[in-house]
């Protein structure tokens, strides 16, 4: 294992759901970290430094009464660490939604330098929007 203490960070970052505790991970951001998200969200967007990565959870939270984690594995694979979690969250408007996310780090000399988060954006949207998550039958080919 080339980077384990960034293995046991994101541990501790993304598992347990309530129990999430992202103090180690910051401590091991690249001063100029760039973390992105996608933009179909009102707390999208590309966010530059450890100030700003604070400040995307922080508007995440304005958004939703809670947001926790819960990591099915912490992988690595060359200077990448993966790490595929179940979401649970509730917005303010009281909907509730368990999704799989994705996080993607890259390190280099030891911090994480750069991070994505892949996600099912259109249900978090529908459900900020205050709508129950939409789902669409299986295309059955013939």
């Amino acid at each position: 294992m080339k980077y384990p203490e960034i293995i046991d960070a994101c541990r501790t970052a993304f598992t347990g759901f309530e129990r999430n505790d992202k103090t180690d991970l910051v401590a091991l951001l690249a001063d100029d970290v760039v973390f992105e998200f996608s933009d179909s969200l009102p707390y999208g967007g590309t966010y530059h430094g450890k100030a700003e990565f604070l400040a995307f959870w922080k508007h995440v939270y304005h958004e939703w009464e809670y947001f926790n984690y819960d990591a099915r594995a912490v992988l690595e694979a060359e200077n990448y660490i993966i790490v595929p979690v179940i979401a649970r969250a509730k917005s303010r408007n009281g909907f509730s939604m368990e999704n799989e996310h994705l996080f993607l780090f890259q390190v280099r000399d030891g911090q994480i330098v750069h991070g994505r988060i892949y996600a099912d954006t259109a249900r978090g949207r529908d459900i900020i929007e205050g709508q129950a998550p939409r789902s669409f039958p299986k295309v059955i080919l013939g």
